[in-house]
């Protein structure tokens, strides 16, 4: 190997190494695009509700006493923001179905059962769930006033021993 060959070969391992990496950043922005549920890439509207973990102002939470109470009363509807599937395997019992993924399909289905001025309660499963808060924000957003977030809701509820029921 001569002076101008050792030279060259960190120069040409440097431009396979970086051609590696922007292949690899194409893909996976593409396959993030492409997937139904793919990360924001920016923080709008939509991804600051889809992203939320903490609650906002405008999604008051719920303890799990506090929503018993007024379950027991039938005094607020149970909006559980998880996918139909995990919805139809267990759920709040008389809750709706209103998917975060699919949102949209789903509204005009609950806006009619479910008065803008009632007091909703929207959960979902997991302490980091964002589900719930992103329907709550949607909620919100189309005029319903009394909406809150029972954080872990599904779990919770359960756990408990309270009220649930299985498929629609």
């Amino acid at each position: 190997m001569n002076s101008n060959q050792r030279k060259s070969f960190p120069l040409e391992a440097l431009k396979q190494g970086l051609l590696i990496v922007c292949i690899a950043a194409a893909l996976s922005l593409l396959v993030n695009h492409l997937r139904r549920d793919g990360l924001p890439l920016a923080r709008g509207p939509a991804a600051k509700a889809s992203l939320n973990v903490s609650p906002g102002p405008e999604e008051p939470l719920v303890t799990l006493e506090e929503a018993r109470a007024l379950f027991l009363a039938h005094a607020a509807v149970f909006i559980d923001a998880r996918p139909g599937e995990d919805y139809h395997a267990g759920h709040i019992q008389g809750a709706l179905n209103l998917p975060a993924n699919s949102l949209e399909q789903a509204l005009p289905r609950i806006a009619s059962k479910v008065s803008p001025d009632s007091p909703v309660i929207a959960y979902c499963d997991g302490d980091h769930c964002p589900l719930s808060r992103e329907v709550a924000s949607q909620l919100l957003a189309r005029g319903y006033s009394h909406v809150m977030v029972l954080v872990n809701g599904w779990t919770l509820w359960r756990d408990a021993g309270l009220p649930v029921a299985k498929g629609r």
